[in-house]
């Protein structure tokens, strides 16, 4: 009997203090695992964040970067580690999203092994193209794919990347046949565009808009559904003769799946205070990242509207990945 009401006793001593432990977090380092090499736009945002959770909770933050799979490695360490709200991750929709439908080994459900937080930001993909290609815009780009089927390429970063994804969205809603020539990377797809190896390529905006200003390429639209801050004078492609063009490359905060309610919603609120601030948003507008934030319950439907979105794409674009 003893035993028992002992037992019951350390029970409610424990039911009792959760919620303190959750009001002193955190009581220790957070680690923030970036799936990317440093020096990329997450890894910057995720070092700008650290320094706001060092002043607001007097906590130092370590960016841990783990890239490899098309961010699947840094995802997966995620899905593994405690739901405590000391390890976090920040990556772009790839991971959560376009992964899963692409990679046929992804150990990871983005639905039950993450607690989305919020999404931070979004930017978008530019279409750019050599001076000498014959089309000023899209409808002349269009037009003039239907003479030559087959005919026309454009580069991008990689297979399964947003930048191909964009190419085969836009071959299906044109109806035009534009060959993919998969570089290693955005720089290389870029450099290749100049050289007029291939008359254009879906790229990053942020390395893309000084060579348009330039005058080395020529920006024919971006894929959001909204103008990028970076380059507002760019129509997006649905303005420019397609509608319902949507690839978006958005940025993701998470935790572990099962992280307590009261943790994710002081993450949250932490970032949507950064997001406020316009220092903040004005580094952010440098990286080509236009701010959102969603709340934690916004995010979690977003990513399950995202998720057949993306599969569909994936699929009409026919990416399979090892």
């Amino acid at each position: 009997m003893a035993r028992s009401i002992a037992a019951i006793a350390t029970l409610l001593a424990l039911v009792v203090g959760a919620p303190a432990a959750h009001a002193d977090y955190p009581d220790k380092p957070i680690r923030i695992i970036v799936p990317y090499t440093p020096g990329g736009t997450v890894d910057v945002l995720a070092r700008l964040l650290g320094p706001r959770f060092t002043e607001a909770w007097g906590q130092p933050v370590v960016i841990d970067n783990r890239p490899g799979a098309g961010g699947n490695i840094g995802a997966d360490a995620v899905a593994k580690s405690p739901p405590d709200g000391y390890t976090l991750f920040l990556a772009t929709n790839a991971p959560l999203t376009i992964n899963v439908a692409a990679y046929s080994n992804v150990k990871y459900d983005p639905l039950r092994d993450f607690t989305p937080i919020t999404v931070a930001g979004e930017n978008s993909v530019l279409l750019v193209a050599h001076p000498s290609l014959p089309a000023t815009s899209i409808k002349e780009l269009i037009a003039l794919a239907k003479t030559r089927p087959g005919d026309l390429a454009a580069g991008t970063s990689g297979l399964g990347s947003t930048a191909h994804l964009s190419l085969a969205l836009f071959n299906k809603l044109a109806g035009v046949e534009i060959r993919h020539i998969p570089y290693r990377g955005g720089v290389p797809s870029l450099t290749a565009a100049v050289a007029n190896e291939v008359p254009m390529t879906f790229s990053d905006i942020v390395p893309s808009m000084p060579l348009v200003r330039e005058g080395r390429l020529k920006g024919l639209a971006t894929t959001g559904t909204r103008r990028a801050g970076i380059a507002p004078d760019t129509p997006t492609m649905s303005e420019a003769g397609l509608p319902g063009f949507d690839i978006t490359a958005t940025i993701w905060f998470a935790a572990p799946g099962g992280t307590p309610k009261e943790i994710v919603q002081k993450l949250n609120a932490e970032v949507l205070r950064a997001l406020r601030d316009s220092e903040f948003r004005g580094k952010l507008s440098t990286m080509g990242i236009d701010p959102l934030g969603k709340s934690p319950e916004e995010a979690a439907e977003f990513l399950r509207q995202e998720l057949p979105r993306w599969k569909a794409i994936v699929t009409e674009a026919g990416v399979k990945l090892e």
